[in-house]
């Protein structure tokens, strides 16, 4: 039986993965997904200046570590998008739109002095619920 208080983390091979944490943390029937931004593989930056591209990437990754996770872009009930310049709401909500189709879960847009490096615009994080199998 497995321990439904257990904690899984989980980080694909097809996304950078920082030496300091794994991707995603499963607990119970839910995924938390730390902040994904416009990295690749290697950990190089993809689009510098500019945040359609860099939007793009963020959520190719998601959708990577929801993979692996068990879920994908239908599961997620919560998202929250991080932004340096609030100018670029546009291109990050062009970006979920393109991702979610026609789901719609909650969503919140914080504006920021910055993320975690300088070069960074966007930064993307969820919650999702594992698909349950009969």
């Amino acid at each position: 039986m497995t321990d439904p208080d257990a904690i899984t983390l989980v980080s694909p091979p097809d996304v950078y993965r920082p030496a300091s944490y794994e991707h995603a943390a499963i607990v119970g029937d839910l995924v938390f997904v730390a902040g994904q931004v416009a990295r690749n593989v290697q950990g190089e930056l993809v689009g510098p200046g500019d945040v359609a591209v860099q939007a793009a990437q963020a959520y190719a990754n998601l959708a990577r570590v929801l993979d692996a996770a068990g879920c994908g872009p239908a599961d997620v009930v919560k998202i929250t998008t991080y932004l340096v310049d609030g100018a670029d709401a546009t291109a990050a909500l062009a970006a979920r739109g393109s991702f979610f189709g026609a789901h719609r879960p909650p969503h919140t847009i914080v504006v920021v002095a910055a993320l975690a490096r300088p070069e960074l615009r966007i930064e993307v994080e969820v919650i999702a619920r594992l698909r349950r199998t009969p």
